[in-house]
């Protein structure tokens, strides 16, 4: 009886230590670099994108309100594209819980062309502390994070998160 009430004393003790030390991403903090393989194997970072801003859209291809949402993220990419290099916004999707076969057919089948990643391991998503999907995190180009929303945008709230940087 003792021996659990000390393991369960040191479980609990534990749990707060973790907690605390998880690094938390919040608004105004430094949005933490990582690097993800993309479909054609080429390593990206998010450093890679240091001078513009960058919209982080963390997603999943079984996740309804994402597949809801995605049609809208097409449309803001197509006219980041059209911009060409006079774009100020860089749109990254990071494709979470799901395998490169499913993301592959899920964006073939969808005809959807935004460039994501896919994070096999949940990493990123740990890194930026991701609780639930969609959820997307505009950071600034000096690397701060602006603004974070978790859930799905409808496109006018899409464009309202970015219009300072999407014209």
């Amino acid at each position: 009886m003792k021996l659990r009430k000390h393991l369960f004393t040191a479980l609990i003790i534990s749990f707060m230590i973790l907690s605390v030390s998880a690094q938390t991403v919040k608004k105004g903090s430094i949005a933490p670099d990582f690097s993800l393989k993309t479909s054609e194997g080429k390593t990206l970072k998010l450093s890679d994108y240091k001078g513009k801003a960058v919209l982080l859209h963390f997603w999943a291809t079984w996740c309804p309100p994402c597949r809801k949402e995605l049609p809208g993220i097409e449309k803001l990419y197509k006219k980041l594209q059209a911009q060409g290099d006079s774009a100020k916004l860089a749109f990254l999707g990071i494709c979470i819980s799901d395998t490169a076969k499913n993301q592959s057919s899920f964006m073939k089948t969808n005809s959807y062309t935004f460039f994501s990643c896919l994070d096999e391991t949940g990493e990123v998503a740990n890194l930026y502390s991701i609780q639930g999907i969609p959820t997307s995190i505009l950071i600034s180009p000096e690397g701060k994070i602006l603004s974070i929303n978790v859930g799905m945008m409808s496109e006018k709230q899409l464009a309202d998160f970015v219009k300072d940087y999407a014209q």
